[in-house]
């Protein structure tokens, strides 16, 4: 369609490249702009996955596997038991591993 861009709603969807592996949240109605409310990213952690935790700092890293308590895409925080039973929490990389800087 052709039209005046100023005329559409916030967050209105110009790029088709915004919407790669998104999730629709709801049912898309034809003729209507699309809009980025519209849909949610893909799931990277998902509740009860085991996920391997990364703790770095200055000079150091370790690495200890986990089983992630919510579902979280990538950027997105994710808490995380460990198997001695402390909950930590981190922001899920493009792996799926949880990182968290000391």
């Amino acid at each position: 369609k052709r039209g005046r861009l100023d005329t559409l709603p916030p967050r209105t969807v110009l790029d088709i490249n915004q919407l790669v592996d998104a999730i629709s949240l709801r049912d898309l109605s034809p003729d209507q702009p699309i809009q980025l409310t519209q849909f949610r990213q893909a799931w990277r952690v998902k509740a009860g996955q085991r996920v391997n935790v990364i703790a770095s700092g200055d000079g150091f890293s370790a690495n200890a596997e986990g089983q992630a308590l919510n579902n979280a895409a990538v950027a997105q925080n994710a808490r995380v038991r460990m198997v001695s039973g402390q909950v930590v929490s981190g922001v899920v990389d493009a792996d799926g591993n949880i990182l968290i800087n000391l």
